[in-house]
């Protein structure tokens, strides 16, 4: 497997994992493909551009047997493109064991040619203690090494083994089976475990999950998640650093008679409408589709609900294409306030700043839309205020102006009213400000993202949580000896900040900027 990354944006990857059965376009959705009872047919969600499956290779084992083995996982399920293989992983949380040994299953996923293997891990869960979840973590890691260096005597066809992670919630757990796996060697890794926390709606939980690990872990190994593909939290899973995941919920959900949306999931007993364009909903109307049989229903919702997928999938792609991912993921927290939680949370974390700039270009095509208090942490807006926050000049007088319509600031009509009222004094330094971006010194208005952003106007913010604002003005009061600070009469978020500036003199004028 050779993984090339093309485009970032946070800590999102858009790439390409060249296999032995084709080029995997990441982020990726990898539909779940049951082994012996598939819905629908692999070859039609190959047709749908998905261009990797999973599949089990436990249940494949059990049903196949040495059959298996001759034909290759590739006949057995009808799929020419990229195949991973779960080994067993998800029947050992779900049951407490299986009746095959990790070495066992380690040579029957080699033997069936998979693309991508898994050892059979343990996963820890959700709400296991620390310590049984640390024996968990051992036994996995022990599985894994053993695992790898047995993969690596044999004679290879191009698999590439997959290193699970575990520890749940416990983030010193996840970090340490991260740094491990990598030792070991394994080219790509995978988080175990997040569907019980997402059945509990512990999104927070999730993305901690996923940071620690993505922390922990160099930047060139892609990132699978398991069993997470709702539409509601792929922008999460992708702007997080996840470039792969896997879930059966499009027919489980179907099973269930469950219609996914992009912001949740509804009944199909409650539709009055089928609000999608995909074949499905253009086909049937909710009372048509309640009609038919339960098998029916049942591949008809799938479909839907892949179609659902594909459509979340690629408008996130398309987000970091644009530059717009952090928009794009903000937009999907408002869906549900536990999503919120978690989205805030994680994308203002300081813990995950070096991350998300690093992976957020410099410059982008594309304007910045700042709407609310959380976008003072956005990787571009953190960049502009350490920009700003080295920046100092001699002159004695700082004049502070609001954020201009025209940008760059110095082609503004309020710069350049400003500029004749002060009679081109040399010794005033003109900044404009945004209590989002912050200080913008009229020397730098045009440099990204000052020159290239919108914001909201009329907002009244709040200074005390303009904490970015409050640490540059500070900053720059500090590395700039002022002897007069003048600003707008009744600019009451101004009037705050200047409020706190010691030995210098504050004149707020009618019309100073």
């Amino acid at each position: 497997m050779q993984f090339e990354i093309l485009k970032t944006d946070l800590a999102a990857r858009i790439g390409s994992m060249r296999t032995e059965h084709g080029t995997v376009s990441t982020p990726a959705y990898v539909p779940v493909i049951h082994p012996a009872k598939q819905s629908i047919p692999a070859k039609y969600i190959m047709d749908m551009g998905f261009d990797i499956v999973i599949t089990n290779a436990y249940i494949t084992r059990n049903t196949y047997g040495d059959e298996a083995i001759k034909r290759g996982i590739h006949d057995i399920i009808s799929y020419d493109g990229a195949i991973m293989t779960d080994s067993g992983g998800y029947q050992v949380l779900e049951y407490g064991k299986v009746d095959v040994s990790p070495h066992e299953m380690a040579a029957f996923e080699r033997g069936i040619r998979t693309d991508f293997a898994i050892p059979l891990d343990r996963p820890t869960g959700f709400g296991m203690p620390y310590n049984a979840a640390e024996s968990y973590v051992r036994h996995t890691l022990k599985v894994s090494k053993e695992t790898l260096a047995e993969a690596k005597r044999q004679d290879g066809n191009g698999q590439t083994w997959i290193g699970p992670i575990q520890g749940g919630e416990h983030s010193k757990l996840v970090a340490r089976s991260t740094k491990s796996l990598v030792k070991m060697g394994y080219e790509m890794l995978a988080l175990g475990s997040p569907v019980e926390f997402m059945e509990a709606y512990e999104y927070a939980m999730l993305a901690e999950m996923i940071t620690t690990a993505k922390r922990n872990m160099p930047h060139g190994v892609p990132l699978h998640l398991f069993g997470a593909g709702h539409p509601l939290t792929i922008a999460l899973a992708v702007a997080l650093g996840c470039d792969t995941f896997d879930s059966a919920s499009y027919i489980l959900y179907a099973k269930q008679r469950r219609y996914m949306t992009e912001d949740g999931t509804r009944s199909l007993d409650d539709l009055e409408y089928l609000p999608c364009c995909c074949p499905v909903c253009v086909k049937y109307t909710p009372a048509e589709l309640r009609k038919c049989g339960y098998d029916e229903v049942t591949k008809n919702l799938g479909i839907h609900n892949l179609f659902a997928i594909k459509l979340e999938l690629d408008k996130t792609r398309q987000a970091v294409a644009e530059g717009r991912l952090w928009e794009h993921v903000m937009k999907k927290a408002r869906a549900h306030p536990k999503l919120y939680e978690a989205i805030t949370a994680a994308m203002t974390s300081q813990d995950n700043a070096v991350m998300f700039k690093t992976g957020t270009p410099q410059f982008k095509p594309k304007a910045v839309f700042l709407f609310g208090i959380e976008d003072q942490h956005r990787p571009e807006v953190a960049a502009y205020h350490d920009m700003v926050r080295r920046f100092t000049t001699k002159k004695k007088i700082v004049q502070m102006m609001p954020n201009a319509r025209i940008k760059p600031g110095y082609m503004s009509h309020e710069y350049k009213d400003a500029y004749r009222r002060t009679k081109k004094n040399d010794d005033v330094q003109f900044c404009q400000y945004d209590p989002i971006l912050g200080l913008m010194p009229i020397e730098l208005s045009d440099v990204y993202p000052a020159a290239h952003h919108e914001s909201v106007r009329n907002a009244d913010w709040d200074p005390i949580l303009c904490t970015e604002f409050a640490k540059t003005w500070h900053v720059f009061f500090a590395n700039n000896v002022f002897a007069e600070v003048r600003y707008d009469k009744g600019d009451r978020f101004l009037e705050y900040f200047a409020k706190q500036l010691k030995g210098t003199r504050r004149r707020s004028l009618k019309g100073a900027s």
